[in-house]
């Protein structure tokens, strides 16, 4: 769902800014995913960004500790500060980001 120029996000754990959220854009659901690094004790500064099918609400309901491993693809990483947040940094993305990895995923083929 897009609100204006902006992409609604639906997350779960926050620190700083979400830790994982879904968003739909252009009939594509994104997962955006930076698990907790036990190694270092920390949060990494990218996101590991996939491509999911639809995921149902149930689904969601629960731990979204695995949820990456229903995803279609891959498309890569993106820094923290690569993803433009509304200033609640709860709501919506600014969907460059996502402009961004469809075409790296249209180049890549």
């Amino acid at each position: 769902m897009t609100n204006g120029d902006r992409v609604s996000i639906q997350y779960r754990d926050f620190w700083d800014v979400p830790r994982i959220f879904l968003a739909t854009y252009r009939g594509q659901l994104f997962l955006f995913d930076c698990p907790f690094d036990e190694e270092v004790e920390d949060y990494p500064q990218v996101y590991h960004v996939f491509a999911m099918p639809p995921v149902a609400e149930q689904e969601l309901a629960g731990s979204w500790v695995d949820l990456s491993d229903k995803a279609l693809s891959y498309l890569g990483d993106v820094p923290l500060d690569g993803v433009l947040f509304d200033p609640s940094k709860r709501k919506t993305i600014d969907p460059t980001v996502l402009d961004e990895l469809m075409a790296r995923k249209a180049v890549a083929g």
